[in-house]
């Protein structure tokens, strides 16, 4: 994990006294003290440094004898280690917890501003969206490389808990059961799916030089430039060469001509049919996926990789990252969610906070506005149990008066542009009612 360089954390165990909103001391002598200061400022007398007992840091280290003791530690934040409190913290008063000149991201970033930049020309990781800088980092000292609060790995499984299952499986990549993720991954923002440093076809070849082979014959220079993650785990699996860790049968079994002509060296490898006519041959009782006009199957060679990938996925039905897929047109959806998140103080539904696309919506398999899986009701109750047993009447007989439509779930909660709790669209105190109970 890269550090957040000029994190500044804070602990208010570490901080006595420092409190949001909050003066430092009892108040009667903090306003003495700023009276004094006013005095000499307006005067312009002595330096307002004079009535200090100590030099900074030592007048800080004076009740916060603690925080010296980080100064022997492995890595040492360069302000702290230079002694400038004050660049960081306000010694008088602040609504900021910790006596923070500003809020947490702007007091690092003020000083980090090559992570600034990237992550403002770049998708922000989850952790950044949702956290501090000091959820990963410490501020003033510490024994982990980037100053990061506990090992690298742990930091990261916090969130990611999952991952740490794979290393049971057969295979494990290298870097990923040393716990390196930031040899792979930025910790704060990427252009690329995953947080990748790169696309994986430059980022895998920096140490894996490609020994691809079809049949027995080496393809190597027709993989070359692609994305080496539509076929490898870069963590873990099951089967041989980090394959999958799911994926066809035929595929982990190395049949390529299960799928495929016969396999000559340096000639591209074409399928023994045309289009999706090549997946349903077998995935017979799947839905035809969609062509025509319809913007997820027009233009494509084979409208069913949109969504699936023909060889391995980290998903068991084979589905490809759907953020990446989805989020390239909706863009506008993606904005909206985002300003959402930034609104409202929680998102309590976990497909749309973790951009499981799939979960409510299946394009090429759903006949339902919107791709619902099924209707938006029975697509929302499928979760929502307990409260559908006491939702406002929906459904059959129910219309809605502002566009004479069938109340459902999503006439009153928005999943990408809520405005108040509970996703709803306006606040249900009274302005979400009275969009259609208006009093005479």
């Amino acid at each position: 994990m890269k550090p957040a360089t000029g994190e500044t954390r804070v602990r208010p165990s570490r901080l006595t006294g420092a409190v949001a909103g909050t003066i430092h001391g009892p108040a009667a002598l903090c306003l003495a003290v700023a009276a004094f200061v006013l005095t000499l400022l307006v005067s312009g007398g002595a330096d307002a440094r004079s009535g200090l007992n100590a030099d900074v840091p030592e007048q800080c280290y004076r009740c916060h004898k603690e925080l010296k003791k980080g100064l022997s530690d492995a890595y040492v934040h360069t302000p702290f280690a230079q002694g400038r409190c004050v660049a960081c913290h306000n010694p008088h008063v602040s609504d900021k917890r910790g006596l923070l000149k500003d809020d947490t991201e702007s007091v690092c970033l003020g000083c980090h501003k090559k992570i600034r930049r990237l992550i403002r020309q770049s998708n922000l990781h989850g952790a950044l969206k949702k956290g501090t800088c000091t959820d990963c980092h410490d501020p003033h000292s510490g024994n982990n490389k980037y100053l990061l609060v506990s090992e690298e790995k742990e930091i990261c499984w916090n969130c990611h808990g999952n991952l740490k299952e794979q290393l049971g499986k057969r295979q494990v990549h290298a870097v990923f059961k040393a716990g390196k993720c930031s040899s792979c991954h930025d910790a704060h923002a990427s252009s690329e799916e995953e947080q990748l440093l790169s696309a994986p076809s430059r980022l895998c070849r920096s140490c894996h030089e490609p020994r691809c082979r079809a049949d027995g014959v080496p393809i190597a220079r027709l993989t070359r430039g692609m994305d080496c993650t539509e076929c490898h785990s870069g963590h873990a699996s099951d089967a041989a060469g980090l394959l999958g860790p799911y994926g066809h049968e035929s595929f982990l079994g190395k049949d390529c001509r299960e799928c495929h002509g016969p396999v000559t060296s340096g000639r591209r490898m074409s399928p023994k049919v045309k289009g999706e006519a090549l997946c349903l041959g077998c995935h017979k009782g799947a839905a035809a996926p969609p062509g025509g006009l319809d913007p997820h199957g027009a233009g494509r060679d084979n409208a069913c990789t949109l969504c699936h990938s023909p060889h391995a996925s980290k998903k068991k039905n084979l589905t490809v990252d759907e953020s990446g897929v989805c989020l390239g047109c909706h863009e506008k959806t993606e904005k909206r969610t985002a300003l959402m998140e930034r609104t409202l103080k929680s998102i309590r539904c976990a497909p749309v906070k973790e951009r499981r696309c799939f979960e409510c919506h299946v394009p090429g398999h759903s006949d339902q506005p919107l791709y619902f899986r099924t209707d938006d009701i029975e697509t929302c109750s499928k979760c929502h149990e307990s409260q559908h047993e006491i939702t406002h009447p929906v459904g059959e007989g129910v219309i809605d008066p502002r566009n004479g439509r069938e109340v459902t779930c999503i006439s009153c909660h928005s999943m990408h542009a809520a405005k108040a709790d509970f996703m709803l669209s306006f606040d249900r105190k009274r302005q979400l009612c009275i969009q259609c109970h208006k009093m005479p």
